[in-house]
């Protein structure tokens, strides 16, 4: 049944549907569990800048019988955050193929499925504006904490390759403020913001969007903090509740956008690409030698 789904699970279900206060306080909800499930429900509307009657609407929309059922679920869902962690959740998906003779088709086969999935929800007109803003952008900036380290590593190189004015927003004071000050309307900013969603790539966000400044969020749920902060964005939602397992896809993506970038002017990016692997050839290659 549906009311036994998780509450992240039977928000992100119902929440296009939702009224504007009540989508307030399904990402009140989300961002402060602790809170809601210690508070009353006038509190909650509130600290959420509605009212106790719209969390309690909220509530009946979500199907729940009321606020003491919410409280219910979000309990679980503070016990399952502290408990289960991103490695946990990894662990325990690939365990069942341990002991399996088809260990490499299975595991390797759930990836192409999530890829193939991701692929069909992308909104086409959305990924043609997004890669033809990156190809026109003076300067691209890329920014992400924790788990999203990784990809923003990768899609630095990349980009690096293939045009100039790539840079990763660094997060020490003196370089943040200067970066701050360069980024402008001519520029493209690339936020990557996986679960448990880090503080600081949000707040950098929500400062730059405030300026006017272009932000390309890329994140794993509708109901992810950097929604709020972004000119547009890219929800890559899996099934499996894990970060790592999220990385192949997301890799794809990255490629994909890169891709797109590269279609506005083939000509270039060839030529770009051909300069790089002259230069690395004449002044890097000798340290592997």
């Amino acid at each position: 049944m549906e009311n036994d789904l998780p509450i992240k699970d039977l928000i992100e279900t119902h929440f296009n549907a939702l009224s504007k206060k009540q989508q307030k306080v399904a990402n009140f909800v989300l961002n402060n569990p602790t809170f809601v499930g210690t508070h009353s429900a006038a509190e909650v509307g509130k600290k959420a800048e509605t009212s106790e009657t719209t969390v309690i609407r909220f509530c009946y929309a979500l199907g729940l019988e009321g606020y003491a059922q919410l409280q219910k679920k979000i309990t679980l869902f503070v016990f399952n955050q502290n408990t289960v962690s991103t490695l946990g959740n990894y662990f325990s998906a690939k365990k069942k193929l341990f002991n399996d003779q088809h260990l490499i088709e299975k595991a390797m086969e759930k990836d192409i499925a999530q890829i193939d999935r991701i692929a069909k929800q992308i909104d086409k007109e959305l990924f043609y504006k997004a890669t033809h803003q990156l190809h026109q952008a003076k300067k691209i900036y890329i920014i992400g904490a924790g788990a999203s380290q990784f990809p923003v590593q990768w899609l630095h190189f990349t980009l690096n390759i293939l045009r100039p004015n790539v840079s990763i927003i660094q997060t020490d004071t003196p370089e943040l403020i200067r970066t701050m000050q360069e980024i402008d309307e001519d520029s493209v900013v690339i936020v990557i913001s996986l679960h448990r969603y880090f503080k600081e790539p949000i707040h950098i966000a929500e400062a730059l969007h405030k300026r006017g400044i272009t932000v390309l969020a890329i994140t794993d749920s509708k109901l992810a903090p950097i929604q709020k902060h972004c000119s547009h964005s890219f929800i890559l939602e899996q099934t499996e509740k894990s970060t790592i397992d999220l990385m192949p896809s997301l890799i794809s993506f990255l490629n994909l956008m890169v891709t797109g970038m590269m279609t506005f002017d083939p000509n270039y990016y060839d030529k770009q690409r051909v300069n790089f692997d002259d230069f690395n050839n004449s002044f890097i290659s000798d340290r592997w030698s």
